[in-house]
């Protein structure tokens, strides 16, 4: 097997796990869902810090993939199905359609600028922001999910509540 086909079959293996991952409910911690958002934004802050856009577009670019983010993240969040069992109070949560869509989105939109930036070397400046932007679109989007689904764990333990 050629070696360039070797990423795109780890994809695929990939989106096979992801898919059967988001057709089975799993329980939720909302205790927790605050780590991993965490833990990405400081990866996300130093990955930036060590190489910030240099000028207007770059940061213009930068900014337009975290907050394109931050709506793909509050829409997969939302499209997330989440119960809560009245008498155990577990809160399970089962992923979407739509978020998966954005996801493998996401993904390959990874490979379009990759490709771009491969065939455009003259225009590295602009290549890495328009990946920076990706690397962001893509952190920002885990954080802003999990956002959405800690208010709504919240929401819907308020409401369970006065009813124990």
């Amino acid at each position: 097997m050629p070696q360039n086909y070797v990423p795109y079959l780890v994809m695929a293996v990939a989106i096979i796990f992801m898919i059967r991952r988001n057709l089975r409910s799993r329980r939720i911690r909302a205790e927790t869902l605050w780590v991993i958002p965490v833990i990405l934004l400081a990866i996300a802050a130093l990955t930036i810090y060590q190489a910030p856009p240099h000028n207007a577009l770059g940061i213009a670019i930068v900014a337009a993939g975290a907050l394109a983010g931050a709506v793909a993240g509050w829409y997969r969040g939302k499209f997330t199905h989440i119960t809560l069992d009245a008498q155990t109070g577990a809160l399970t949560g089962k992923g979407s359609v739509v978020g998966l869509m954005l996801i493998l989105a996401l993904l390959m939109g990874r490979y379009a600028v990759r490709a771009w930036a491969q065939s455009h070397p003259d225009k590295s400046g602009i290549a890495i922001a328009v990946t920076d932007a990706v690397f962001l679109f893509g952190f920002v989007t885990l954080i802003v999910a999990r956002l959405e689904m800690w208010l709504r764990c919240r929401r819907l333990m308020a409401q369970a509540a006065p009813a124990a």
